[in-house]
């Protein structure tokens, strides 16, 4: 028996204490809780960016449904508020400055 599949090499994210916080923070405003935890066997582009380019890494996004399929599909509210968090996070973690 031969193994035809996809393998990949895996990613961890580490010394993401700090990244996490200020999502989380920007996550709560937006969505008024938690960030939910989610550790999985999928692949992500994290992994691309982490292993390939050193370039650490978070995965979030919008939600939808028929992911990679001809129906895929993206809820719209969702999408809007995933901005929102993004933008709050990228404040947060980078600064602003007054124009």
């Amino acid at each position: 028996m031969e193994w035809s599949g996809f393998l990949s090499e895996g990613y961890e994210l580490t010394d993401s204490a700090a990244p996490e916080a200020a999502f989380g923070k920007a996550f709560n405003k937006v969505y008024g809780g938690a960030v939910e935890d989610l550790v999985f066997t999928a692949l992500t582009d994290t992994r691309f960016y982490g292993l390939n380019h050193g370039i650490p890494s978070l995965c979030f996004g919008a939600s939808g449904g028929e992911m990679h399929g001809f129906n895929e599909f993206v809820d719209l509210e969702s999408l809007k508020k995933t901005t929102k968090a993004m933008a709050l996070f990228i404040a947060e973690w980078c600064g602003v400055e007054k124009a």
